[in-house]
């Protein structure tokens, strides 16, 4: 589309260089641009339209055992838009006239002549991966037919969820997929450097008037730095506003704030009940260590905890960890008393990290200032 609006919109340039003149620039690219958009409704609304007729969709045939076949059967009729079109299901472990076709299901046997008389296109093979046998026994049957033959991905393996692909030409199944690839990667860093850059704009007389209360309230640094775990469980350097004592800080992270805990200020209560220490990791974020949204870096000591006890924790890493996230506007921020919390957490991580969108960012940013009012869990 633009490539398009660009070559219209060069159009007068080049009636000028004939000598022509160049009043009708303007006019020239908006009418090309309204022109443009016009033309892609009116082709989307065409597509729509094909999709839902029956004339020019795939015609499928599913083959596999009843509840698999069936599944996918309707998977595919609810698919939309619409460019496959079910026509039946073949058993493969169904006898000659158990089920006629008239029912719209048959037996495997009968594939030649389903296919000639239903116009199939396509072949759908439903069986379980693990009964190579019955696989090759099926595709013996498929073979001489003038159809495509898929194998579907087998829905009860929790190991493929990512679905098919082509690697050096070979057709591969897809295990995992990464959560931010292409044009994702841009948005979020985009993301991460604007709005960062905006909100520490905004909030750079907030964080001076906190590094004159930390320093004031007690002797010691104004920030505290951690080494903690990012993307890729890559070691990065995790600034804070300092919220203890000096003298009784732990660099690695030991025992985690509870409380009433007497390691925190007074000024450092108020901080981390609501998050402001963590305002400081907008440098972070700008330096490309960290994201505005992702899953809390932990510090090293409770990493290496709860890595042993707690499934998948470590898949948290798959994106960069952020100032605040999915599980803490959902209420888990804070002190994880068990491993049943630190769990829940991980849950909600993993759901950010696979189910990851701008508007999900948005989501969270706009949620974030509330769950730090409420100062749920946070000593």
């Amino acid at each position: 589309v633009a490539a398009g609006l660009a070559v219209a919109a060069a159009a007068p340039l080049v009636l000028l260089l004939a000598g022509r003149a160049l009043d009708g620039v303007p006019a020239w690219a908006g009418l090309a641009a309204a022109l443009t958009f016009l033309s892609r409704l009116a082709w989307g609304a065409l597509l729509a339209r094909l999709a839902r007729s029956v004339a020019v969709s795939r015609r499928v045939l599913v083959v596999g055992d009843r509840d698999r076949a069936l599944a996918l059967l309707a998977t595919i009729a609810g698919a939309m838009p619409r460019w496959a079109f079910p026509v039946g299901v073949l058993l493969d472990r169904e006898p000659p006239g158990r089920a006629r076709f008239g029912g719209f299901v048959a037996s495997l046997a009968e594939a030649e002549r389903v296919v000639r008389e239903e116009a199939v296109d396509d072949v759908v093979v439903a069986l379980p991966w693990s009964e190579p046998e019955r696989l090759a026994a099926c595709l013996d049957v498929l073979k001489p037919l003038p159809v495509d033959v898929h194998l579907c991905p087998d829905t009860a393996d929790p190991f493929v969820d990512g679905g098919t692909s082509l690697l050096a030409g070979v057709p591969m199944a897809r295990l995992r997929v990464k959560p931010l690839a292409g044009a994702a990667v841009v948005v979020k860093a985009v993301e991460d450097r604007v709005l960062g850059t905006l909100l520490l704009l905004v909030l750079a007389p907030l964080m001076a008037a906190i590094a004159a209360a930390v320093k004031l309230g007690s002797p010691g640094p104004v920030l505290f730095r951690q080494r903690r775990l990012g993307y890729a469980n890559i070691p990065f350097t995790c600034m804070k506003f300092r919220s203890m004592r000096a003298d009784l800080g732990e660099p690695e992270g030991g025992a985690q704030a509870t409380r009433g805990d007497p390691r925190v200020t007074r000024i450092g209560r108020f901080l981390r009940r609501t998050s402001l220490d963590e305002l400081p990791q907008l440098f972070n974020v700008l330096g490309g260590s960290m994201s505005l949204v992702g899953p809390r870096p932990h510090a090293v000591a409770h990493h290496h905890i709860y890595e042993r006890l707690v499934d998948d924790y470590r898949c948290r890493h798959r994106m960069k960890p952020g100032i605040t996230g999915w599980a803490q506007v959902n209420g888990l921020r804070g002190e994880t008393a068990s491993v049943e919390q630190m769990r829940k957490r991980v849950l909600c991580d993993l759901w950010y990290v696979e189910h990851w969108s701008l508007g999900l960012d948005l989501r969270v940013l706009a949620r974030t200032p509330f769950a730090c009012l409420k100062g749920t869990n946070a000593y």
